[in-house]
């Protein structure tokens, strides 16, 4: 296989629900069983909800701003330059707590159907294309 490289102004993003204020753009194309790569821009004073990925581990490095982790009964806060690792089955949620965006590559290690989800959406539900804006394309292009 050859080496490929994805622009910025390449990235497809999507939302998962209406009402999500997350932006998720696949960065890898996961074989069946491989880890799934992934942007995530947050919205300012964003919190997911509580989940948790059963046989996957989940690590986070954060691009750019202020995160908060809520793993099982701990809460850790993380910012620019910081590496998160979330162990498989441990019920975790995270917020943005300031009023700028948060950036976060992410990588679901073991989920190679996690990309047909962000592409297709939570069951009965389909994934809303949401592109990346002028903003996001600006702070990508300065990392």
């Amino acid at each position: 296989m050859l080496p490929r490289i994805l622009h910025p102004e390449q990235l497809q993003s999507y939302r998962l629900s209406l009402g999500d204020h997350c932006r998720l753009a696949l960065l890898s194309q996961p074989a069946q069983g491989s880890c799934t790569m992934f942007l995530e821009v947050h919205d300012p004073c964003d919190r997911c909800p509580p989940h948790v990925h059963h046989r996957s581990a989940e690590l986070f490095f954060v691009l750019r701003g202020k995160v908060i982790f809520h793993v099982d009964d701990r809460s850790i806060s993380a910012s620019g330059g910081d590496f998160v690792m979330v162990p498989e089955e441990a019920l975790h949620d995270l917020e943005n707590p300031v009023p700028d965006r948060l950036y976060l590559l992410t990588v679901l290690s073991g989920a190679g159907d996690f990309a047909e989800l962000l592409r297709h959406g939570i069951p009965t539900r389909h994934g809303i294309p949401t592109p990346l804006d002028a903003e996001d394309l600006r702070v990508l292009r300065s990392l």
